[in-house]
């Protein structure tokens, strides 16, 4: 399995810059690995060099795709554990052909499937069918980012011979699975129909986000184990309730394969899996350049238990991740009190030129944590604002991240607070040694989930 992509060259990449690849180990996401970062920084075109390096035949390099800062050529390395690497390379400055290398044996890449963002295709065509392994090969690599994919009708008609085991997939994202059939006009093309009751339409009204959709459960359903599945931006035009489902889906399906995301969504964030092996790494830019900068393995295990903290669910939750998708100036705050009440300081005397990480970091105590998160994914410019009486902190993360910028108000907290009688005992549904129901509350319990299921199923 892959291990590492270098990009030297193309497009934003002037620099050499190493993606590293979470390898499978049987658990849900530990082949896992998610790209995030902003708009325009260079996500796609990791996943592009993926897509080039993988063609059976050198592809071009168009003068748009060609880095001039890296001396008009391109170069991509994908390498492999046991010391082999596969090279495509410019044949020469100013050059849009290129050729292979293999160092050693050279990188398997024949069960590489690379989907990239634009996931259409012609809503006519013709009938033929192919093979997981021609797809493959045959996707190509346009000279255009968003040409369509037409060789997936040819999957369709493969899919038709293994609808249940198709179908079953799609229902795990979609339910109920929507009522497609191949269908042929007098006039000898075929198109995609969809019906709803008694009414049909072509595939040409079909919603894009099913039509993306259909591209990534076909590239699941036949998979097989150690198989190499990168997708570029699989959210797109999908509910986010559908996100999430799909994100589950990726993550159960590469415990036994390499699944790849670019990714502007919290819901592929893929933290979760992050004590399984899954890898998160951001592009970003800097001097107009793209850079890629990964999480470490030591920083990944740390911040889970963040991810674990059931009085503070929402240190790491969707507003927190939606950080990794801005290109720079975070403010880190203690605690979601800090973010409410510094928008009305900032609205007294000067905002700030920045966004506020989530609902705060959870504590001061965690100040340190998501710093060395925004530290190794590559941030530059970070505030981190801490409570009168933890001045002593606050120094102590000035010496440990002398790039970003922490300081302590002038008070011992952001408001001030009445004392607070004590509060008496409640018994709740579950206990407090191990959060796990009481016994005299599991049977009423259960039946009325039960009762909300039925409704829920109506």
């Amino acid at each position: 399995m892959l291990t590492s992509l270098e990009i030297t060259g193309l497009r934003g990449f002037a620099s050499k810059q190493t993606l590293t690849f979470s390898l499978p180990n049987g658990t849900p996401g530990s082949g896992l690995t998610v790209i995030v970062g902003a708009n325009n920084a260079g996500k796609s075109t990791a996943i592009e060099a993926l897509r080039a390096v993988a063609q059976r035949q050198g592809p071009s390099f168009t003068q748009g795709r060609r880095n001039q800062a890296a001396g008009d050529q391109v170069l991509i390395r994908a390498a492999d554990a046991d010391g082999n690497a596969t090279v495509l390379k410019s044949v020469r400055p100013g050059s849009s052909e290129t050729e292979y290398i293999m160092e050693h044996k050279g990188v398997d890449l024949s069960k590489l499937l690379v989907l990239p963002a634009r996931r259409v295709f012609s809503p006519y065509f013709n009938r033929s069918v192919t093979t997981r392994d021609d797809y493959m090969a045959n996707i190509g690599f346009p000279a255009i980012r968003t040409s369509t994919m037409d060789q997936f009708t040819y999957r369709l008609f493969a899919i038709e011979k293994n609808r249940a085991q198709f179908d079953q997939l799609l229902k795990r994202v979609v339910d109920p699975v929507p009522d497609w059939s191949i269908d042929q006009m007098d006039n000898g093309q075929y198109f995609l129909k969809i019906r709803k009751g008694s009414a049909t339409h072509s595939s040409e009204g079909l919603g894009e986000g099913l039509v993306s959709l259909l591209f990534i459960v076909d590239a699941l359903y036949d998979s097989k184990d150690g198989d190499t599945i990168a997708v570029d931006e699989p959210e797109l035009s999908l509910h986010p309730a559908l996100q999430q489902k799909l994100s589950d889906l990726l993550l159960e399906y590469s415990a036994t394969r390499q699944i790849a995301v670019s990714t502007h969504s919290p819901h592929f964030a893929g933290l979760a899996a992050l004590p399984n092996g899954a890898t998160v790494a951001r592009v970003h830019a800097v001097d107009e350049e793209s850079r890629i900068s990964q999480l470490s393995s030591a920083t990944a295990k740390k911040i889970f238990g963040l991810m674990k903290n059931d009085n503070n669910p929402h240190v790491l939750g969707l507003a927190a991740q939606e950080i990794f998708f801005i290109e720079d100036r975070v403010i880190l705050v203690e605690g979601q009190e800090d973010v409410v009440f510094f928008k009305k300081v900032q609205s007294s005397i000067e905002p700030l030129e920045g966004t506020f990480f989530g609902w705060g970091v959870g504590g001061a105590e965690n100040m340190e944590r998501i710093a060395t998160v925004l530290k190794e994914l590559g941030f530059s410019k970070v505030v981190g604002i801490l409570d009168g009486n933890r001045a002593q902190l606050a120094q102590t993360l000035k010496e440990n991240f002398p790039l970003f910028h922490f300081f302590s108000i002038p008070a011992d907290d952001i408001r001030t607070k009445s004392p607070v009688p004590e509060r008496p005992a409640v018994v709740g549904l579950l206990n407090d040694a191990n959060n796990a129901i009481r016994p005299e509350y599991l049977e009423k319990t259960k039946q009325l989930l039960q009762k909300a299921n039925v409704y829920l199923r109506g």
